[in-house]
């Protein structure tokens, strides 16, 4: 079996893509917890490109829930910190970052184009002709387009081609998958980043990112959904043959898990989020109800505190998980992907590292269920390689890819044009 190609493009609109260095590379991943800023080094091993992360900060998040502005001056404040955090670890000032969007903002869209070139052996400008005519059947009104991916391509009627260059053919098509955003939405995020001396090269959506880090190259080919359980949105993607083919975010996370104990219980936010990190479990054990614990109650002194046991904590968090999981499966059924989900499915977000997990993921899915880590970047230590990190790897590995694109059509084109000199002039000239 052939080798497929792993680089997907992802033809930007009005992309940014003047690093400040093609060596260096900084992603800033807005959650509903934390801000995580990554700032990673391109080295060149064997004739690959791969990323080794010198600097990285985070900051708890303020003025943000559930993907939405709440605050912009407290928004602004997070992301000074986790730069700055960053800046002092890598010893250098970044000017262009790359900024994740996740929430009820994200939606997609597949749009089919298709070119008759007339049994002519297929080159990149009948690639990028058939992909222009796909781009102008979108309506774009009100949308802001993140990504644009070629899902698959179709040569004489034979679907699911990776690469149709060098194929001979009378027609050519493409299925284009248009993630895209609230216009509004983007704008304010620009314009707090903006406000930090800092310059978006380009926006990419959380569900993307996270499956480039969380799942294997095997994994994005033979189909697997990813889910990513942030505090505050849980984002899906589904990728089939290589290419991610559909992508969601919901206004559901961690968050909801944390404010259910807090009610419950009624103790302070911030005693309900320790108490879930550290005694929490999405599955109940056999002693669960005779290890006890006690806490301050909201508005009460030190010695107004609540008892309650581990199986009560327990009994609070599971049906949130549950609500979450299951509009997750709803959502994927809706997409038409289920049976890629019933292959492969992979959990990740900060929300995961809950004891039990997966099993109790797995019991809810009703499939194999395993939990995505971040991965393709060197230099990650301990603490940044757990589950809530994945999003912000990916967009690293998403710039890179984007500059690897870039090459490679550049030197596409320059052989095709050399070709066409060389036909016409002789190959001495």
């Amino acid at each position: 079996m052939a080798k497929k190609d792993n680089n997907q493009q992802d033809f930007f609109i009005n992309n940014k893509s003047n690093y400040q260095s093609e060596k260096v590379i900084t992603s800033i991943d807005i959650g509903s917890d934390k801000v995580v800023c990554f700032i990673g080094k391109i080295d060149n091993i064997l004739d690959r490109k791969k990323i080794r992360l010198i600097g990285s900060g985070y900051s708890q998040s303020k003025g943000i829930k559930n993907g939405g502005i709440t605050n912009i001056n407290d928004l602004e404040e997070s992301i000074r910190k986790a730069v700055d955090l960053a800046e002092n670890q890598a010893n250098c000032e970044v000017e262009n970052v790359s900024v994740n969007v996740s929430g009820n903002y994200i939606r997609t869209e597949r749009i089919f184009g298709e070119l008759f070139i007339g049994n002519q052996i297929i080159n990149q400008n009948h690639i990028a002709e058939v992909i222009e005519i796909a781009k102008q059947k979108f309506n774009n009104e009100n949308k802001k387009i993140l990504h644009v991916i070629p899902s698959n391509y179709v040569v004489d009627n034979i679907k699911n081609i990776v690469n149709p260059s060098g194929m001979s053919a009378s027609k050519l098509g493409v299925k284009l998958l248009f993630i895209y955003a609230n216009p509004n939405h983007i704008s304010n995020l620009e314009n707090i980043i903006n406000s930090c001396f800092l310059n978006v090269t380009n926006f990419t959506a959380k569900p993307y990112t996270s499956a480039l880090s969380a799942l294997t190259d095997e994994e994005k080919n033979q189909g697997s959904v990813c889910i990513d359980i942030g505090a505050g949105t849980t984002s899906i993607s589904v990728f089939v043959d290589g290419s991610i083919v559909y992508a969601k975010s919901l206004n559901l996370g961690g968050w909801y898990i944390t404010n259910d104990i807090s009610k419950e219980l009624s103790t302070p936010f911030d005693q309900a989020e320790a108490l879930k990190t550290l005694y929490g479990s999405a599955l109940r054990g056999a002693n669960d109800g005779e290890e006890i614990f006690q806490i301050p109650i909201i508005g009460g002194n030190d010695e107004n505190r609540l008892s309650f046991s581990r199986s009560k904590l327990i009994s609070i968090i599971k049906p949130r998980l549950w609500e979450i999981l299951m509009h997750s499966k709803k959502c994927i059924e809706q997409s038409g992907y289920k049976d890629i989900s019933n292959k492969n499915t992979v959990i990740t977000g900060g929300t995961t590292d809950l004891p039990g997990s997966i099993e109790f993921a797995e019991r809810v899915l009703e499939t194999r269920v395993r939990i995505g880590f971040p991965s393709g970047i060197n230099n990650l230590v301990e603490e940044l390689s757990g589950p809530a990190f994945t999003s912000c790897a990916g967009m690293l590995l998403h710039s890179i890819l984007i500059q690897e694109n870039e090459i490679k059509n550049r030197s596409e084109n320059n052989n095709f044009a050399v070709k066409i000199i060389e036909k016409i002039m002789g190959s001495g000239f």
